[in-house]
């Protein structure tokens, strides 16, 4: 008995802990500690046998990444991407496809829904009795298990990273008419985006706020505020644009609040992006889904506060 384990384990083409960075990787992407570089280099021996077409190597691939998924959940979540990535769906390939979508039903992702494949969405349904899970949030897989970071991981993230920063406000100059605010107004969903939702969550190329902000920073240096404020509260509320949105109108009330002159808080333009912004907000369920009210300056709370009781 001992000869043959050690000549099965001989015949194995990868480790567990491969199989499993695979699985971490093809299902989290950058947040899965695994470097990018050579993630398809940590399957790539099974490769040589699934690419000969020939059934008996395919056999032997299936049953190498059977022994690997019993090890674990992450050696199964990478068996079942290893199928959908190299193999097909067929009677040999089901089980590791269903060990893969049970896996993922005991790791309880809360945001599941817009993390899992249309093809596996059926199958994963019919396991498991219920609905593919989605509490909202629009990001990172999201856990409610020791598997992987809660929602409320990437909430507090955002407060400390909010907490942390420290505007600079820009100075004006009453009557000099400011240039083109054309990219200044299109920053501005990438800053409501980031500053609200916190650099972990939103794509990586938004995620340093001196890089979002370097346009309409300059743009609104040594310029009318008043204007400045006036043409961005233009741009961004035009509903026949792509500009048009909860994360830019918030954007800009928040660049006006933390960036300009103080007294443009009192001003109109100020006020029709955050009420328009938090209008977004209370219809489409944000809050505290996307991102926690702790987010939101003084002012704008207290402005939410008043279009909730509004409401009622």
């Amino acid at each position: 008995m001992a000869f043959f384990s050690r000549n099965r384990a001989a015949a194995d083409r990868l480790t567990a802990q491969n199989l499993a960075d695979f699985g971490r990787w093809k299902f989290l992407g950058e947040r899965s500690g695994v470097a990018p570089g050579g993630v398809y280099n940590l399957v790539s021996p099974l490769n040589e046998l699934v690419f000969t077409r020939n059934p008996v190597d395919r056999a032997r691939a299936i049953a190498e990444l059977r022994r690997h998924a019993a090890r674990g959940i992450w050696e199964t979540v990478g068996a079942w991407k290893y199928v959908r990535e190299f193999l097909d769906t067929a009677p040999d390939t089901q089980e590791l496809i269903d060990g893969g979508l049970l896996a993922l039903h005991r790791m309880r992702i809360t945001n599941l829904r817009i993390h899992l494949a249309p093809i596996d969405t059926p199958r994963y349904v019919e396991l498991t009795g219920g609905p593919v899970p989605h509490d909202g949030f629009f990001g990172p897989p999201v856990f409610d298990s020791e598997y992987g970071p809660t929602r409320q991981y990437y909430f507090d993230q955002a407060i400390a990273t909010a907490a942390a920063r420290m505007p600079v406000r820009v100075p004006s100059a009453r009557g000099v008419e400011p240039g083109d605010l054309a990219d200044a107004a299109r920053a501005m969903w990438d800053f409501g985006l980031l500053v609200h939702r916190g650099p972990l969550v939103v794509p990586p190329d938004i995620s340093f706020e001196p890089n979002v902000l370097r346009v309409p920073l300059a743009v609104a240096a040594n310029v009318d505020h008043d204007r400045f404020a006036e043409l961005v509260a233009e741009l961004v509320l035009d509903r026949s644009t792509y500009l048009y949105g909860t994360w830019s109108a918030l954007g800009g009330a928040r660049f006006i609040e933390e960036f300009l002159d103080p007294a443009m808080v009192r001003g109109p333009a100020y006020a029709r992006l955050l009420d328009e912004g938090l209008e977004l907000l209370l219809r489409d369920g944000d809050l505290d889904v996307s991102f926690p009210a702790e987010i939101l300056t003084p002012r704008t709370r207290e402005r939410l506060r008043q279009l909730r009781a509004a409401s009622q």
